[in-house]
C-alpha cells in the first residue's frame, strides 16, 4: 500500500471510530453529536481551568456573599438538564460586568455584575444562562473546536506587535471567554429563563438585566464592554427572551414566584465597587496597588490602564508603539530574580540575548533583553526587569519593535526606576470604595437622596437607573436602594 493512500485510509478509519465512540446524546436537545470528552473529562477540564480563573481574576473574599450566590446557583443546577454534575458558583474579584462558565459545572460572576443586578430573580437569570452553556455543552464543544484548529496559547506569555508582553490564559479559559455563536446565546437565554422558572423565580424578572445592559451600552459603553465582547446583545435576543418570559408566566399563573429585590440588595451592603485591593488605583500617571504594595509611574503624556490579570497594568506612548507593563506573579516558593527569570523563560519560550544587574526600590534586579518575533514575524525588543519580594514576583517590561529600542530605552528605564515598594501603612492609605444600601424613608425623593449622598440633586437620574427604576412614583418607604460611591482618579 502506498504511504499517501495508507494515510488517507487510516484517517477514514480513525474518523469512523470517532463517529462511533464519540457520538453522545446532548442532554438538552436529545440529539446525537460528536463529543470526544466524557463527563468525567469535562469536570477535570473545568477543575484545571478553575485554577487559571483564580490566578487571573481572584476570588472575592466575602464568605457570606459567596455562600448566597452558590445557593442560588445550586437551586438552578438541581432543575437543570444535567443535575448530577457537581456545580460551583463563585464571585470573582473584578469590577467589570461579566459572567462566564467553564465546562464541568464551574460558573463565575464578577462583583461588577452583582452591583448592577437588582433582584435575586435577575441573579438567577444570569446564573441560569451560564448554567445553560454548561448543560448544552457549549463550552466543551468550543474547546474541542479550538484544539482541532490548534488554537494553542502559551500558558504564561506571548509577544505581539501591538500589546507588548501579554499574560496568556490556558486554552480552556481563552475558549471560554471567546464570543458564543448567536445560536448558543439564544439557547442559553432560553435555558437560563427555564431554569429560573423551575426554581420558582419570576420569569418576567429573571432576564430583565438584558434591558439594563442595553441602556448602559448607550450611557456607559465602557462599563459593559467585556460582557458584550463575550455575550453579544441584540434586540432579537431581548425580544426572544421577553416572548419566552411571557409564555412561562402564563404557564405559571397563580404561583407565588420569587423576586426578592430588597433581600438581594441588602446583601450588597459594603461590597467593594470599582477597583479592588489587587486591581490597584490610577491617579494621574501613578499606579498604586494596595494588596501587592507597590507603585509605578508612567512617563508624562503616556496612556495608562489596568490589565486583565490581577495586579497588572499597561502604559503606552501617545504616538509611538512603545509599551511598558507591570506584571505580578504569585510564586509557589521563594526565588532569586535569576531563578524567577529562568522559570518565566522556560514557560514563555523567550530566549535571553543579554542580561545585567540593577536595583529597584532597594532590591536586586535582573535586567534581561530578548529579541523575539511577533505572531506576524515582526522583530521585537523586550526588556524585562525581574525582582522578587517574599513569594511574589514582579516584572517591569519595556517592549517595542527592535529598530526603535535604542530610542525607547530611556523611557523604559525611567519607568523601571519609578517602581517602588510601599510600606503597609502607605498601602492602607490607598482607598477602597464600597456600595452603600439606603432604606427609603417617608417623604424621600430621588433628588433628596441624591443630595444626601452626593451633595447635589444632579445624581437623581443615575440613582434611578442604577437601581433599575423607571418610574419615580414607584419609590416607597422601606425600599432598599444601592448607592454607588464616587470613585476618584479613574
Amino acid at each position: 500500500m502506498k504511504f499517501p493512500k495508507f494515510i488517507s485510509y487510516f484517517t477514514t478509519i480513525l474518523s469512523s471510530i470517532v463517529m462511533i465512540l464519540g457520538c453522545v446524546v446532548n442532554p438538552v436537545t436529545q440529539k446525537r453529536e460528536i463529543m470526544i470528552y466524557s463527563d468525567a473529562d469535562e469536570v477535570e477540564m473545568g477543575r484545571k481551568g478553575h485554577a487559571e480563573v483564580i490566578r487571573q481574576y481572584g476570588k472575592y473574599e466575602e464568605p457570606s456573599l459567596q455562600r448566597h450566590i452558590n445557593n442560588v446557583g445550586q437551586s438552578l443546577a438541581e432543575v437543570s438538564h444535567r443535575p448530577t454534575i457537581q456545580y460551583q458558583y463563585m464571585v470573582v474579584d473584578k469590577p467589570f460586568i461579566n459572567a462566564f462558565a467553564l465546562p464541568g459545572g464551574f460558573v463565575y460572576i464578577t462583583r461588577g455584575m452583582l452591583a448592577h443586578l437588582n433582584s435575586e430573580a435577575e441573579l438567577a437569570g444570569v446564573l441560569g444562562h451560564e448554567t445553560g452553556h454548561i448543560t448544552a455543552r457549549h463550552g466543551v464543544k468550543r474547546f474541542q473546536k479550538a484544539m482541532a484548529s490548534q488554537l494553542i496559547i502559551a500558558g504564561v506569555a506571548i509577544a505581539t506587535e501591538s500589546e507588548g508582553l501579554v499574560q496568556g490564559s490556558s486554552i480552556l479559559l481563552t475558549a471560554a471567554l471567546q464570543t458564543y455563536s448567536r445560536k448558543d446565546e439564544h439557547q442559553a437565554d432560553e435555558l437560563g429563563n427555564l431554569y429560573a422558572f423551575k426554581a420558582e423565580y419570576d420569569p418576567t424578572k429573571s432576564m430583565g438585566f438584558l434591558k439594563t445592559l442595553k441602556k448602559m451600552d448607550k450611557t456607559a459603553p465602557s462599563s459593559v464592554e467585556v460582557i458584550f465582547r463575550t455575550h453579544p446583545l441584540t434586540e432579537d435576543r431581548i425580544e426572544r427572551v421577553e416572548a419566552q418570559s411571557q409564555e412561562l408566566a402564563r404557564q405559571g399563573r397563580g404561583r407565588d414566584f420569587k423576586v426578592r429585590s430588597d433581600e438581594y440588595i441588602s446583601r450588597l451592603e459594603g461590597m467593594i465597587f470599582g477597583p479592588g485591593e489587587k486591581d490597584g488605583v490610577i491617579q494621574e500617571n501613578i499606579y498604586r496597588n494596595r494588596f501587592y504594595r507597590f507603585s509605578i509611574s508612567a512617563p508624562s503624556g503616556w496612556k495608562i490602564k489596568r490589565g486583565d490579570a490581577v495586579g497588572s497594568l499597561t502604559m503606552k506612548h501617545p504616538t509611538k508603539d512603545y509599551y511598558c507593563q507591570a506584571l505580578v506573579f504569585e510564586l509557589e516558593t521563594k526565588m532569586t530574580p535569576g531563578q524567577f527569570a529562568r522559570s518565566f523563560e522556560t514557560k514563555s519560550g523567550l530566549k535571553r540575548v543579554s542580561d545585567s544587574k540593577m536595583t529597584m526600590s532597594g532590591s536586586d534586579v535582573l535586567l534581561a533583553l530578548y529579541h523575539p518575533r511577533s505572531s506576524k514575524g515582526v522583530p521585537l525588543a523586550i526588556e524585562i526587569a525581574y525582582l522578587v519580594r517574599e513569594k511574589t514576583g514582579f516584572m517591569v517590561v519595556g517592549s517595542t519593535q527592535a529598530p526603535h529600542f535604542d530610542q525607547a530605552k530611556p523611557s523604559f528605564r525611567g519607568v523601571m526606576r519609578s517602581f517602588r515598594f510601599l510600606t503597609k501603612a502607605e498601602a492602607e492609605q490607598i482607598p477602597l470604595y464600597r456600595l452603600e444600601v439606603y432604606t427609603v424613608g417617608k417623604g424621600d425623593t430621588f433628588r433628596s437622596i441624591s443630595k444626601r449622598f452626593y451633595g447635589t440633586t444632579g445624581k437623581a437620574r443615575e440613582i434611578m437607573e442604577f437601581n433599575g427604576i423607571t418610574d419615580e412614583l414607584s419609590l416607597r418607604p422601606g425600599k432598599k436602594l444601592k448607592i454607588k460611591p464616587t470613585v476618584k482618579g479613574e
